[in-house]
């Protein structure tokens, strides 16, 4: 009996392991050196204010595609944006009129008016599989 409880019990504690999610990002961008930012968001409102990612990661320009990968995310809806940080400021740097310097994208290649895109624009479905997404930063 004990034997039974404690294989049920490494099922029930395993489970959770196995709706983790890996999501792979690969980026490109025509501007040389500096890193890139990438977030991941999981709802609307954090992915408009740009606040609140579930995942995020900085990571070194490689060449003309970066590929980041992130693990462990549960199953669901997402969507990433990124930008190309050159002057190695941490943000994403503007002109005084508020439109970027730097390169900048996001999931699905969507594209906004006047700021970014509406997180539908952006979102996809991210299965227990994993997935991936590609995307120019522009």
């Amino acid at each position: 009996m004990k034997m039974a409880i404690a294989a049920a019990l490494s099922v029930l504690l395993s489970a959770p392991a196995a709706l983790a999610a890996d999501l792979t990002v690969s980026l490109t961008s025509r501007a040389d050196g500096g890193t890139l930012a990438v977030a991941v968001y999981r709802d609307a409102a954090a992915f408009r204010r740009g606040e609140g990612a579930v995942a995020t990661r900085t990571v070194p320009r490689t060449g003309a595609t970066t590929t980041v990968t992130f693990t462990g995310l549960e199953p669901g809806r997402y969507a990433v944006a990124a930008f190309h940080d050159t002057d190695g400021n941490g943000e994403l740097s503007t002109w005084p009129v508020g439109l970027p310097k730097e390169a900048y994208g996001f999931s699905r290649d969507a594209r906004g008016r006047f700021g970014p895109p509406s997180f539908d624009a952006a979102a996809f479905d991210l299965p227990a599989a994993g997935a991936r997404q590609a995307f120019a930063l522009r």
